[in-house]
């Protein structure tokens, strides 16, 4: 991401120009014919610019002097900015760069050239962020956006929101920096500016990424490759693949930095002189490099040397050539060339920076002279080696301390995950005694109740039961109210039972509910003269069994049994008990008239609550005519 703010940067000045063109010369009385001739100095000055940027910067000055002479507010304003960035970008000359920079802030300051002082501030900025006095160029683009209120061409926004967003990610504010290239990316989709717009997800990539959310980058990038992929082309991509390659080339990604770099090449191909393609090659040259292709690197820098003079090349891609050619003619065994690339590399390091960068310059001279002691210890290290053996021991040393050190580092981690489920054993055993002790206590309580209510609640109702028989043998008076307390107290005496049966924690079981079920239905249908047939096919009698289980499933068959006495109008009952795997099935068919829609109605609260108790305990209830009635229960035994 080292080079990631170049991506507006040249386009930019070229929008520059063609912005001062596109607008009317209404602010000077300057003829048609010197407007004309004016623009095409600067147009002639970019055509030459990669080739020969002291040309171009000759033919900058004769527009500039041009525009003066006539009076030309556009044109020269277009000239401070022309040159500004020729000499900066080029040849390095900040100090003639920042004079031309205060000169065009002086000059847009009178009132009637007002509306050229986002431009002055713009190209200021630009200059500073060549030098990479970022917090400079920070200053100068806010400055620029402040002054938009002047003008009605806002070509530039969305580049200078691009700019600061990069300039922001440089401090690792990257918070501020997705915010402004949103924006950016905002004026870009509003301006439908297919290359700009596909700038912007490159660039909300890398933020992103640089802010640890993949998720967020990774969507951006997919976005800016699906537009990239589309069969237009752009003016603008050629800096848009070049940046898009640089940024994988930084993170390694060899296979994606060569295709961005390829249509680079391929879009320069199409659009640029030949002297041009020099760029992309650089591009190539150092994919190659990375991937370990040597003679492929090679190839591409003979062929940059072939197309263009190296010095005539802007200041960055110098430097990214003779760096990787250093790096290729050091790696290939030939130090005598290496260090005069090396040299080279310097050298243009050292015209492209200035004052305070000097002193990186002194750290080159002295890598030249470490390369130089490193030539001559290497010559005598290998009389050294052929005569000393001792290297052999050292190496064996070096590798028994590693083994030693691996082995105390696998017996220390084994030892902290023993540790670790030890403690994790215990922590569960702690738990299951908890809960174990929660149950038992629960399993206490309720045998109290059930006792309880045996012993105090039975006994009373019992009294109750013997008093009202003893009243209605005693003689007529008030026979009804006592059959009322008698079959009350009988009532709530079943009830009682019940209840007991089904807080008793002996009960817990398959076969207790099954015999319980059986001697009601025994009972209650043998007292109403219907005959019962009970089957019972159980394979776990002892098999635990919920209380709400036996509770519900015992209610529902009582429903169903009353019912039958009720309305059914039968002379026999089969009850069939089952279990099948990990459910009870219950049978319940009678010989009586079925369920018309008159008795359905009755039992409609009783139907209700049987599918309600059977549901609760995740199981199913069904009801069938045939021949009389057929009720289905299946509830699970374990829920």
């Amino acid at each position: 991401m080292t080079h990631l703010f170049y991506l507006f940067i040249g386009v930019g000045i070229l929008l520059a120009l063609m912005g001062c063109q596109s607008q009317p010369a209404t602010s000077s009385p300057v003829s048609a014919k010197d407007s004309v001739q004016v623009f095409q100095l600067f147009a002639q000055a970019y055509d030459v610019q990669n080739t020969n940027p002291d040309s171009a910067y000759a033919l900058i000055r004769q527009a500039g002097a041009l525009s003066r002479k006539i009076g030309f507010n556009r044109g020269l304003i277009n000239y401070y900015n022309q040159a500004m960035y020729n000499r900066a970008a080029y040849r390095g000359d900040f100090v003639l760069a920042k004079r031309l920079g205060d000169s065009a802030l002086a000059f847009v300051q009178e009132p009637t050239r007002k509306q050229f002082r986002m431009l002055a501030n713009f190209s200021k900025a630009i200059t500073y962020q060549l030098q990479e006095a970022n917090d400079s160029a920070i200053v100068y683009y806010l400055r620029a956006l402040d002054s938009q209120q002047f003008t009605r061409d806002t070509s530039r926004v969305p580049m200078i929101q691009n700019n600061l967003a990069i300039l922001f990610h440089f401090q690792q504010r990257d918070d501020l920096a997705v915010a402004y290239q949103l924006k950016a990316l905002k004026h870009s989709i509003s301006d439908a500016d297919t290359g700009q717009i596909i700038g912007n997800y490159v660039n909300l990539y890398g933020f992103e990424a640089a802010r640890k959310d993949t998720i967020t980058a990774f969507r951006y990038l997919a976005k800016g490759l699906a537009l990239a992929a589309s069969p237009k082309t752009w003016r603008e991509e050629t800096e848009l693949f070049k940046n898009a390659g640089e940024y994988y080339l930084a993170d390694r990604k060899v296979d994606s930095a060569r295709h961005y770099f390829d249509c680079y090449y391929a879009l320069t191909k199409l659009l640029y002189a030949p002297a041009y393609l020099a760029q992309p090659l650089i591009g190539l040259a150092q994919t190659d490099w990375l991937a370990g292709n040597l003679t492929e690197t090679e190839q591409r820098l003979n062929e940059v040397k072939r197309l263009t003079a190296i010095d005539s090349l802007p200041m960055l891609d110098r430097q990214n050539y003779y760096q990787t050619q250093y790096r290729l003619l050091r790696k290939t065994g030939r130090p005598a060339e290496a260090l005069r690339a090396l040299e080279q590399y310097n050298a243009a390091v050292a015209e492209f920076r200035d004052g305070e960068k000097n002193r990186q310059l002194i750290q080159y001279d002295e890598q030249v002279r470490q390369l130089r002691e490193a030539k001559q210890q290497a010559e005598q290290q290998l009389v050294i080696q052929k005569k000393n053996t001792t290297i052999f021991t050292l190496i064996a040393s070096c590798l028994l301390i590693v083994g030693v050190a691996m082995l105390l580092v696998l017996y220390w981690r084994k030892r902290k995950m023993l540790e670790s489920e030890k403690l994790a054993k215990l922590q569960l055993e702690a738990e299951w005694n908890t809960l174990k002790n929660r149950m038992e206590a629960q399993q206490e309580e309720r045998g109290r109740i059930s006792q309880e209510l045996h012993d105090e609640l039975g006994t009373a109702l019992t009294s109750i039961s013997l008093a009202s028989e003893l009243l209605k043998q005693s003689g007529p008076v008030n026979s009804a109210e006592v059959q009322i307390i008698a079959r009350a107290s009988s009532e709530m005496t079943t009830r009682m039972n019940e209840i007991v049966w089904s807080l008793n924690v002996n009960n817990d079981n398959v076969q207790s509910l099954v015999a319980y079920i059986r001697k009601f239905c025994a009972d209650f249908l043998g007292e109403a003269g219907i005959q019962m047939a009970f089957t019972e096919t159980i394979t776990e009698p002892e098999r635990e069994l919920r209380g709400i289980i036996r509770r519900n499933v015992y209610q529902s068959v009582k429903e169903a049994v009353h019912n039958v006495v009720k309305h059914a109008e039968a002379s026999r009952v089969e009850l069939v008990i089952a279990t099948v795997e990990n459910e009870l099935h219950i049978l319940i068919r009678d010989n009586g008239k079925g369920m018309t829609n008159e008795p359905v109605k009755l039992w409609s609260n009783g139907l209700r609550n049987m599918r309600k108790n059977i549901e609760a305990v995740k199981g199913q209830i069904s009801w069938l005519t045939d021949n009389g009635t057929l009720v289905s229960i299946q509830a699970p035994m374990s829920a």
